[in-house]
């Protein structure tokens, strides 16, 4: 069972160690038909692209696809949830040169409005403490994704359940509605088999991506082989793998 195409990397332009032609390099050495770089959203304060970079960015993917015939090269970014009304930190002037975008809640990030400092990112900071507080954030966390995918165009949700608690079955429901792919990610451990599970009762569609952030990681998929075979899923629900 391998990755055929990894949905999820970073480069030198967020926090990533090899820069977007090392990893394609890479990509193509391990037999990946495809790759696609994605870093950080612009909110956050230290590993976020800035706007200037998507233009270069884009310039160096295209030169890529042109010189090599036996990989697609994607550009996308992993934006940052910011508020809970479902905001996520990328702008028209920086979505013009994505061919998709994602989205998954992080540490370290720039709240949407003041408000947001108050009402979204204090409480999911302190239900990690405080569990009586845990429900209420679980409630309004599942709102805030559901909102996402409504007021947005997103292709795939980043370790879903990941820092932020949400109700599972309630956003799988809405992504199957909404198109979106739910990932199963290596390096967190979401989302698990038992979450997996839950979601399966929807026709949603599963990425297995390495989350690299270096040539050394990409198209690892650690114990994510474990975790859906534990889970039982069909391998035609997960879109980038091959046995």
């Amino acid at each position: 069972m391998k990755i055929t195409h990894d949905m999820h990397t970073h480069t030198t332009y967020s926090h990533g160690k090899n820069t977007i032609a090392e990893m394609v390099a890479q990509a193509r050495e391990i037999g990946l038909t495809a790759i696609t770089i994605s870093d950080h959203g612009r909110s956050h304060p230290m590993f976020g692209v800035r706007k200037k970079n998507f233009a270069k960015m884009r310039a160096e993917i295209d030169a890529l696809n042109q010189k090599y015939d036996d990989i697609e090269i994607y550009l996308s970014v992993e934006s940052n949830i910011t508020g809970a009304e479902g905001n996520i930190d990328i702008g028209d002037e920086e979505k013009k040169y994505c061919d998709w975008i994602s989205a998954g809640y992080h540490y370290g990030y720039i709240p949407a409005s003041f408000k947001d400092i108050f009402v979204f990112a204090i409480p999911n900071y302190a239900a990690r403490v405080l569990p009586f507080l845990r429900k209420a954030v679980v409630a309004m966390n599942t709102r805030t994704y559901i909102k996402m995918m409504e007021r947005n165009t997103i292709k795939l949700i980043t370790h879903p359940n990941d820092k932020m608690p949400i109700n599972i079955e309630a956003v799988a429901k809405a992504a199957a509605e909404h198109g979106v792919i739910l990932e199963i990610n290596p390096r967190h451990n979401h989302l698990n088999a038992e979450e997996i599970k839950i979601a399966m009762k929807y026709p949603v569609s599963f990425a297995i991506n390495s989350d690299a952030h270096s040539i050394a990681a990409l198209g690892h998929m650690g114990n994510a082989q474990e975790t859906i075979k534990a889970a039982g899923i069909p391998i035609t629900r997960i879109i980038n793998i091959v046995e």
